[in-house]
């Protein structure tokens, strides 16, 4: 489903004045598109975003639960209400923005607060259930008592959000230690994929494997001769399918981009390319032929789109990060590449672009804010290779086309 910023805002109006609270799963996808329109008009306001946010992570439970509390519906109601506001206001106040997005935070973080406790009571609730039902027999009085059965038959059960917090908590301490994890595992237990409870001494089990194929097991660190060599082999080019590239600069710098990743090439003009600066998004249909669909003119994702879908589009003016590339768009661009990973999408401004493509031979990993690391090519040349998928991911627009 893709919606305009106009059908965006209308679709919020239309749910803030719905007499009926229960929000079907249809009603909150079209609310998730609007967010993600949204997303990308206002991706400049930091305050707009963060409230965009928090309002989409309530969707995201909501669909993930039959009913949801109605203090969440209660918030995201609020919530939408202010997002509605902020988008008619003529005048931007950055101040304003910045105390109503205090105040909204300050909600969401009780909001949290009530939907765990409630998990915990429920939690709490269903272990003494099983415990009053079915408890464990006693023991003869002259035979001891055996405490991994009794510990085994009642099993603590905790909220799953709860336990990884507590792992996170023990796996984040430096010493090392595995002591914190096997009272962490004698503690509690966690449900399989089966539903199935793992016991404590099932846990302890597991532990054991791990400790003894990690490298936390060890009592000592590696010999520096070691860690030279291996952090020198990290650092070599490895062999790799061969792979279509294609050579772009950005400012004075040069980098990489999968040619299966890019859905078309076009030059820009003075004109053009200060309208798109100033508006940060680009109408495809400004990508029209005549005589020809727009559609026709895409390869990827786009081309297996409608072009009355397309024609809605504007894809955001998107800039990469790493290794020196420019904060901003590049002023001075002569062409334009629109990329696509999968349903994200965006316009990347470009100094030049290579009309040859090159074949990339090897490879050697090297993260480095969107750089994936470096690419040999066929030539003899090594270059930064862009991260196409996670750069459109955090930059770039997602389309939501309904069947």
């Amino acid at each position: 489903m893709i919606l305009s910023i106009d059908e965006s805002i209308q679709r919020l109006k239309a749910e803030i004045l719905a007499q009926d609270w229960r929000l079907s799963p249809r009603r909150l996808e079209s609310i998730e598109a609007a967010f993600d329109c949204l997303k990308t008009r206002f991706k400049t306001r930091k305050g707009m975003l963060a409230i965009l946010a928090m309002a989409e992570s309530v969707v995201v439970y909501m669909k993930k639960r039959d009913e949801a509390p109605p203090e969440t519906i209660d918030f995201l109601k609020e919530t939408m209400a202010h997002i509605v506001n902020l988008y008619e206001e003529h005048d931007y106040n950055p101040e304003h923005e910045e105390e109503l997005f205090r105040r909204i935070f300050k909600r969401y973080h009780s909001l949290k607060q009530k939907v765990q406790d409630s998990r915990e009571r429920s939690a709490e609730a269903e272990n003494r259930q099983p415990a009053a039902a079915s408890p464990p027999e006693p023991a003869p009085a002259n035979q001891a008592v055996d405490v991994t059965t009794v510990q085994e038959a009642t099993p603590t059960t905790y909220p799953t959000e709860q336990l990884l917090s507590r792992l996170r908590l023990i796996l984040n301490r430096k010493d090392g230690s595995t002591m914190a994890l096997q009272r962490f595992l004698e503690e509690a237990v966690v449900l399989a994929g089966g539903g199935e409870p793992v016991t404590a001494s099932g846990l302890r089990a597991i532990l054991d494997t791990m400790t003894k194929q990690s490298p936390i097991a060890t009592s000592r660190p590696p010999e520096r001769a070691e860690a030279a060599g291996v952090s020198q082999k990290k650092h070599e080019p490895m062999a790799c399918e061969a792979t279509t590239v294609r050579r772009l600069s950005i400012g004075s710098r040069q980098i990489l981009v999968p040619e299966e990743q890019i859905s078309m090439i076009r030059p820009l003009k003075g004109g053009k390319l200060s309208s798109y600066l100033r508006t940060g998004r680009i109408g495809l249909t400004d990508f029209s032929r005549l005589m020809r669909g727009l559609a026709a003119q895409f390869s990827g994702p786009l081309a297996e789109m409608k072009d009355r879908q397309l024609k809605k589009l504007a894809l955001p003016v998107i800039t990469p990060q790493g290794l020196g590339l420019p904060e901003l768009p590049d002023e001075q661009a002569t062409g334009v590449l629109v990329l696509s990973h999968d349903n994200w999408h965006g316009a990347l401004f470009c100094s030049t672009i290579a009309e040859e493509v090159s074949t990339m031979v090897k490879f050697c990993k090297g993260k480095n804010g969107d750089i994936a690391g470096t690419a040999w090519l066929q030539d003899g040349d090594s270059l930064p290779l862009l991260n196409v998928a996670e750069f459109l991911r955090r930059e770039g627009f997602l389309t939501m086309v309904a069947e």
